[in-house]
C-alpha cells in the first residue's frame, strides 16, 4: 500500500520550484501581469494603518521579532496602567514600525471606546435615576455595562497579545473598537 497520494497533471501537485508540465496555461488574471505582487491593484500601499481585514500592516516583509514584543508590550502594559501605555507606544513607535503602530492604535481604541460605553452608560443611568428619584435605575444600566467591559476587556486584551506575539495584524469588532486613532 502507498500512502502518497496519486500524482497530478497541474501546477498544484509538483514540488515547489519545478516546471509546469507541457501545455498548461495559468488561469486569466493570474501571473506576472500587472499588479502581480499586489493583491489589491496597481501601485504602492501605504506601509502602515489599517488595510483590509486579515492582511497584515506590514507588505514589505516579516515582522521582527522587536516588533512582536513591542506589539505584546501594547496589551500586556495596558492591563497594568491604563491607556497610558497604547499611547506612549504609540507616539514613540508609530514611525519606526508600522506593525507596533497598528496594535497600539488597536489597543487605543479598544481602551476609548470603552470609556465612552461606561460614560454613555453613566449618564444614561444618572438621568433614570433622577427621572424617577431613585438610584435603582442607575444600578441598572450602569452595572451591567461595566461588568459585560470588564470581561470583554480582558478577554480581548489576551487575544490581542496572543495574536501581536504571533507577528499577526489583530482587528477588534467595530461596535467593541471604534476606530479613532489611526
Amino acid at each position: 500500500m502507498n500512502d502518497q497520494p496519486p500524482p497530478h497533471h497541474s501546477p498544484y501537485g509538483q514540488a515547489p520550484g519545478a516546471p509546469p508540465p507541457p501545455g498548461y496555461t495559468p488561469p486569466p488574471g493570474y501571473g506576472s501581469g500587472p499588479g502581480a505582487g499586489n493583491p489589491y491593484g496597481g501601485g504602492p500601499q501605504p506601509p502602515w494603518g489599517y488595510g483590509p481585514p486579515g492582511v497584515p500592516p506590514n507588505p514589505q516583509g516579516p515582522v521582527r521579532s522587536d516588533d512582536t514584543t513591542w506589539a505584546l508590550m501594547c496589551y500586556v502594559l495596558t492591563i497594568a496602567v491604563g491607556f497610558l501605555a497604547p499611547l506612549v507606544l504609540y507616539f514613540v513607535k508609530k514611525n519606526e514600525s508600522p506593525f507596533v503602530r497598528h496594535h497600539a492604535a488597536q489597543s487605543l481604541n479598544m481602551q476609548i471606546t470603552y470609556l465612552l460605553h461606561v460614560i454613555i452608560a453613566l449618564v444614561v443611568g444618572g438621568v433614570l435615576a433622577l427621572v424617577f428619584q431613585h438610584p435603582a435605575p442607575l444600578v441598572i444600566v450602569f452595572v451591567p455595562v461595566l461588568l459585560f467591559h470588564m470581561v470583554a476587556q480582558w478577554v480581548l486584551l489576551i487575544l490581542g497579545a496572543v495574536r501581536a506575539n504571533q507577528g499577526v495584524a489583530n482587528r477588534f469588532p467595530t461596535w467593541l473598537c471604534f476606530r479613532m486613532v489611526r
